[in-house]
């Protein structure tokens, strides 16, 4: 009686597969593809706060209207300065505008400076703008409080 030809190349392509799979199973103990992260907490931290505009506060904006909010750091020793945080905002009613302002507070060392600018933007030109020189608190900053000037 004659055997069927493909049972020995069934047997043959079994003895592989095993041999790949054990060595699969091999390469995996030896290496790990987990990803190994240290346990830096990252924070977020908020600011919150006002932009007025001018002394009387009659401003009624466009809808083309932008208002930039820039969030400044000054390194105590480098004295580099460095934008951590933006925020531009659109589409505003009126003034006084509250907002908020996320940051890492990663970004911020315990002796640096961070200060507020905020560009009001009308047609494209700067026409406004106004900064303040932030508090620190335990917490992070106090709440900020700025009256744009127009340029």
């Amino acid at each position: 009686m004659k055997r069927p030809a493909f049972i020995p190349m069934i047997l043959i392509l079994m003895v592989l597969v095993s041999c790949a799979t054990t060595e699969v199973g091999t390469t995996t103990e030896r290496f790990s593809l987990e990803r190994t992260t240290g346990t830096v907490a990252s924070s977020t931290g908020l600011l919150m706060g006002t932009v007025r505009y001018g002394a009387s506060g009659y401003y009624f904006p466009a809808s083309s209207d932008i208002l930039d909010i820039s969030l400044l750091k000054t390194d105590s020793i480098t004295g580099l300065v460095t934008e951590i945080s933006h925020q531009r905002l659109r589409n505003f009613q009126k003034f006084p505008i509250q907002f908020t302002v996320r940051y890492d507070n990663a970004d911020i060392g315990d002796d640096d400076t961070c200060t507020l600018i905020v560009t009001l933007m009308i047609d494209g030109q700067v026409k406004g703008q106004g900064l303040t020189l932030l508090t620190r608190t335990s917490g992070g900053f106090s709440d900020a409080d700025l009256t744009l000037l127009s340029i």
